[in-house]
């Protein structure tokens, strides 16, 4: 059983990275900021984690991790590529429900690299499978599950950004028409070869 105030501790330090990632960019945020808005000792945040680095990746951990929960399971029929829109979906969702934290990581500027270990993650997490269900060499499958998080990313970072004015319904048909051709092209390239 994990120790309450251990618990504690760790939502303090985890919420003072919260407030202060959205006021500063990463690098300008020290342990000291993070120590005072906690309310806790530079000792004790060292006993939590090993570096600023360590409490980030806490986060990144977790997104992906939630990411990939919703992302695997499965259609009806195990086939997404006959249900194209069911990851669009699924991240929508994701999205409207999840804490703005991780809209913010996923969409900032200053945190990129942050979102590009939640996006290394969750391909690592995906790429065994497409490979199994698309019968799919292991480099196709990374080459899939890359391109498909990068464009669906790029898609959404633009859309949550205000940075193309589109209805959620015509975000969503794009998205999807965009990704299945393009999946469709690479399944159709690895038949041929």
């Amino acid at each position: 059983m994990t120790d309450r105030r251990v618990v504690r501790t760790n939502q303090a330090l985890r919420a003072a990275f919260r407030k202060l990632a959205q006021q500063y960019p990463y690098h300008d945020i020290t342990v000291q900021q993070l120590t005072d808005e906690a309310n806790i000792n530079r000792k004790t945040f060292y006993l939590h984690f090993d570096s600023i680095d360590d409490l980030a990746e806490s986060f990144t951990t977790e997104i992906a991790d939630q990411l990939l929960t919703l992302l695997l399971q499965a259609p009806a029929d195990h086939e997404p590529l006959e249900h194209p829109g069911i990851w669009a979906q699924r991240l929508g969702e994701f999205f409207d429900e999840a804490p703005a934290f991780y809209t913010f990581i996923l969409t900032s500027d200053d945190y990129s690299f942050l979102s590009r270990r939640v996006k290394n993650r969750v391909a690592e997490g995906m790429a065994a499978d497409f490979q199994r269900d698309y019968q799919l060499s292991a480099t196709d499958a990374q080459i899939g599950v890359n391109f498909l998080i990068d464009s669906t990313m790029t898609l959404f970072r633009l859309y949550i950004t205000k940075q193309i004015d589109l209805s959620k319904s015509a975000f969503r048909q794009r998205l999807v028409a965009l990704n299945l051709s393009g999946m469709q092209g690479l399944l159709a390239l690895t038949k041929q070869n």
